[in-house]
Formats: structure tokens, C-alpha cells, sequence
């Protein structure tokens, strides 16, 4: 029982410290957007999270080999093979060098023509341009170094990952803070920024790594072709399905670029800002748990494992549920305190429609490790191509024949990522688990149970009142996020659940008193 209470209590760690430094990310995104606005016009913002979105994409390519890295080191070291797991380790590490320096050297020579692939106003396309190359810079930066953080799965040390990385964000807005208060206004100090936290990011995890594993590190005559072979193979898949996810919400500032404008690619952008803040903050929770989930796994602990998942699942779904329904009652006060001059109706309702499929998403999202555990990616790729195909096809159509115009792209995408996620994904994951095809319904059931809860409960409250200053609406947040928690837990988390909540908050008041 002590090694359960301590795992999930470093869980529960990881989240709250990642969720730290990701309000510090999130806190230089809520400065530079409306600066960016007013003094480059909305098309600045668009051109910051398209290039973000491209390097993402370039990530694709480097997941063949990067996806199933740490589930084979880590597998190795707790079987005590600590040969083949320096074998995995040097083979990704010098596999992503050349990956990335290749990727780099090509994208480097798309720069100079980048005004004949996107719509970009003349008088920024140098701005524009060195803002692509920084951010790519940091892609390699990240890509090149990113075997090292194997370590922190290995020694379930993501809380500490969690504190590096808000050094890294802290970096990033110093360096932004400087460069525009000394020089006139560019967009590529963004990408500067950007670039000098994945210094900060690479780094602390090379350090990390000497301190929790000096046992691994990359040598040149531990290179293995084998290894590589291995682990593309198991990789593609998880980059095919990058490939449908991108399909399916990847394509929609692309999309607004070439078929509506650059205006509108700047409007999807803000509301976009958000979307990603929610799925950031659930990829928190879920690499939080992955630790534990690949422990279990390794260790051929089931009974744990199933445990586990189902906790990770009603944590995760307390996120999304709060989230939504908080949005949702007071997502027109937040726009029109943050970006007054904007069409703030027409963002607003971008946002609340892409944030529909964090409902059914939410819980869902920590039940996505099951495929790298069991390397089981093949179907639940295909429907996730065959989701992305009828999505591309889907904002096409109703862009070119109706007059649905930017709504077109948000409802196409809410569409096909609710009936994945509510559909195939809970059957697959069960079947790969050899469990009851219904095993996950119960859970997903309540979650939308609670959220309808709270989005009522939360309307209530705005009809009552809606904050007009800064100051209001951070005491309302406060205020419902403490409500909506609460509803959450009674409604979705069982006895047990709530012993082991107690079981945490004892343990850290025992090392308080300490």
C-alpha cells in the first residue's frame, strides 16, 4: 500500500508542477497575443501558431523512432538488461540527430521560398520567415536531446521535469520581455524565445539524466541498426496516427490560409490558443501517469494496471469537465478582457465548438497509452486516417458549397473526434486489454453525466454574474473551479477512489510535519 500511495502521490506531483509551468507558458501567451494584435495585426498570431504547428508536423517523422523509445529503455532497465537498454538509448539518440539536422537542412531552404507555399503580407515575409527558421531551430534542439528524458520515466521523476520546464518558460519570457522593450516589434523574437527555452529544456534533461541514470548514455559502437529497425517498426504506426490527428486538427490554419484568409487564420489562431491550453493541460495529466501505467505493465501487473488507468481516466475527466463547462460561462468575459478590438462573438464561438471534443476527449485521453503498451496502433490508425480523410474532405465541401464559411472547420473537426472518441477508441482499448467490450462506458457515461452537471450549474452562476475586470473574473475561475471540482468528484470518483485521495493527503501532511 506505501508503494501505491507513493506512486500516485508522484502522479499527483508531476501534474501539479507541470501544471505550474505551463500557467508560466500560458501567462506569456496571455501578454504577447493582444501585443502581437495591436501592433502586427491578427495575422501575426496566426503566423506564430502555424509555424508551431509545422514543427509538430515535422515531429511526425522523428516519432517513428521516438514513440516506443521510452517503453523499451525503460522495460530493459527494470528487467536489469542495461546493455540493451544503452543499445536503445544510443541508437534514438544519434537516429534523432541525423533525423533532425536533415529536417532542418530542408526546412532551412523552404524559408527562402515560404511566400509562395502561404498567403503572407509582403511587408512581413523576412519577419515571417526568420520566425519559421528559429522555431525549427528549437525543433532540433528538442528532437536532437529528447532520449535523455527517458530518464524520468525510468525513475518516475516527471515532478521535477515539470520544474525545469517552467524554467525554460520563464527563459523564453525573458527573453521575449528584452528583445521588445529594445528593439522595433518582429514577430521572429518569438521564435528566439522559443529556440532558448529548448536550450534550457535540453540541457536539464542531459543533466537529469547523468544524475538518475549516469548507467545510460549515447555511445557511438552501441549503435544498433537492429534497434532502429525495431523501433520504426513499432513506431510508424503511432506516426500514422499522428498523420490522421493532424488530418483531423491539424489542417484547420492551412485551411483558413488557402481557402478563406489570413485574417481568418489569425482568428482560428486565437481561438485555437485555448483548445491547446486545454490539451496541453491533459497531456500533463496523462504523461503524468505514464510512468506508473509502463511499471505495471513491465512488471505484467494487471490488476494494477486497470487500476490505474480507471484513476487516470476520472482525474483526466475532472480537467476536461471544468474546463469546458468554466469556458463555456465565462469564455465572452475572458475575450473581451484580453482582446477587446477582435471579433470576440465569432472567437468565442470557434472556441466553445473545438473544445466539444474534450468532453468524450477528457477521460479518454490517459487510455491512449494503452496502444504504446501493447503496441497495438494498426486499427486504431486506420480509423483515424479514415476519421482525418472524411474531415479534410468534410471542411472542403462545406467551405466551397455553403456558407458556413470559418464555422465550417470547427464543426467538421468536433464531428469526427466525438464519434472516435466515443465510439471506436473505448472498444479497441478494451479488446486490446482482453477486457468487456463495455469496460470503459461506465466511466465515460458519468464524466458526461458530470459535465452536463457543471455546464448547468456554471450558466446559472454567469446569469447571476459576469465579471467586467480582471481582477472578477480570477475570483470566479477560482470560485467555479472549486465548485466543479467538487460536483466532479461526487459524482464520477467512488470509495475507493476517495480513500486513496485521503491516503495522498495524509502522506503529504505526514512529510509537512516532517
Amino acid at each position: 500500500m506505501r508503494m501505491s500511495g507513493n506512486k500516485y502521490s508522484r502522479a499527483m506531483g508531476s501534474i501539479f508542477a507541470n501544471g505550474a509551468a505551463f500557467a508560466v507558458s500560458y501567462g506569456i501567451s496571455l501578454l504577447l497575443t493582444p501585443y502581437l494584435t495591436e501592433h502586427m495585426g491578427t495575422e501575426a498570431c496566426g503566423f506564430v501558431t502555424l509555424a508551431k504547428q509545422l514543427a509538430q508536423y515535422a515531429a511526425i517523422i522523428t516519432m517513428t523512432l521516438d514513440s516506443f523509445a521510452a517503453r523499451h529503455i525503460t522495460i530493459e532497465y527494470y528487467r536489469g538488461c542495461l546493455k540493451k537498454a544503452n543499445v536503445f538509448f544510443s541508437s534514438v539518440f544519434f537516429g534523432d540527430l541525423l533525423l533532425a539536422s536533415a529536417i532542418l537542412a530542408v526546412v532551412t531552404g523552404c524559408v527562402f521560398f515560404l511566400e509562395q507555399l502561404l498567403n503572407i503580407p509582403e511587408a512581413m515575409a523576412w519577419d515571417i520567415k526568420l520566425l519559421f527558421l528559429f522555431v525549427f531551430v528549437n525543433f532540433w534542439i528538442t528532437t536532437a536531446f529528447t532520449v535523455f528524458g527517458t530518464s524520468l520515466y525510468i525513475k518516475n521523476r516527471l515532478d521535477i521535469a515539470g520544474l525545469f520546464k517552467g524554467l525554460s518558460y520563464l527563459t523564453e519570457g525573458l527573453v521575449l520581455c528584452i528583445a521588445y522593450a529594445l528593439f522595433p516589434t518582429r514577430v521572429f523574437f518569438v521564435g528566439v524565445g522559443i529556440a532558448a527555452a529548448g536550450v534550457v529544456v535540453a540541457c536539464s534533461n542531459i543533466r537529469l539524466c547523468r544524475k538518475y541514470t549516469p548507467e545510460l548514455s549515447p555511445k557511438r559502437k552501441d549503435f544498433s541498426g537492429s534497434a532502429v529497425k525495431r523501433l520504426v517498426m513499432d513506431g510508424i504506426w503511432n506516426s500514422v496516427n499522428s498523420l490522421g490527428d493532424l488530418l483531423n486538427s491539424g489542417l484547420d490554419l492551412i485551411v483558413c490560409n488557402r481557402m478563406l484568409s489570413a485574417v481568418a487564420m489569425g482568428q482560428m489562431a486565437i481561438a485555437k490558443t485555448v483548445y491547446t491550453i486545454f490539451i496541453s493541460l491533459l497531456c500533463v495529466v496523462e504523461q503524468a501517469f505514464q510512468p506508473m501505467l509502463l511499471k505495471s505493465y513491465a512488471r505484467n501487473d494487471r490488476e494494477s494496471l486497470v487500476e490505474e488507468l480507471f484513476f487516470a481516466m476520472k482525474v483526466s475527466g475532472m480537467l476536461s469537465n471544468v474546463g469546458f463547462a468554466g469556458f463555456a460561462a465565462l469564455g465572452m468575459a475572458y475575450y473581451r478582457l484580453w482582446i477587446p478590438n477582435q471579433e470576440i462573438e465569432l472567437i468565442y464561438w470557434l472556441t466553445v465548438i473545438s473544445l466539444l471534443t474534450i468532453i468524450p476527449g477528457g477521460p479518454m485521453k490517459p487510455l491512449y497509452y494503452i496502444y504504446t503498451l501493447t503496441v497495438k496502433k494498426r486499427i486504431p490508425c486506420f480509423i483515424t486516417i479514415a476519421g482525418g480523410v472524411l474531415n479534410v474532405a468534410g471542411m472542403y465541401v462545406l467551405i466551397r458549397f455553403t456558407g458556413m464559411g470559418i464555422y465550417a472547420v470547427v464543426w467538421t473537426t468536433a464531428a469526427v473526434m466525438m464519434a472516435i472518441n466515443l465510439i471506436s477508441n473505448p472498444l479497441y482499448m478494451a479488446h486490446v486489454l482482453h477486457l468487456p467490450w463495455h469496460t470503459f462506458y461506465p466511466g465515460i457515461i458519468r464524466n458526461l453525466l458530470a459535465c452536463s452537471a457543471l455546464t448547468i450549474l456554471f450558466q446559472a452562476f454567469a446569469r447571476l454574474y459576469m465579471p467586467d475586470n480582471w481582477l472578477c473574473l480570477i475570483l470566479c475561475i477560482l470560485l467555479y473551479a472549486a465548485a466543479g471540482c467538487a460536483l466532479h468528484l461526487a459524482v464520477v470518483f467512488g470509495r475507493r477512489d476517495w480513500n486513496r485521495i485521503k491516503g495522498l493527503i495524509k502522506r503529504r501532511g505526514a512529510r509537512q510535519n516532517d
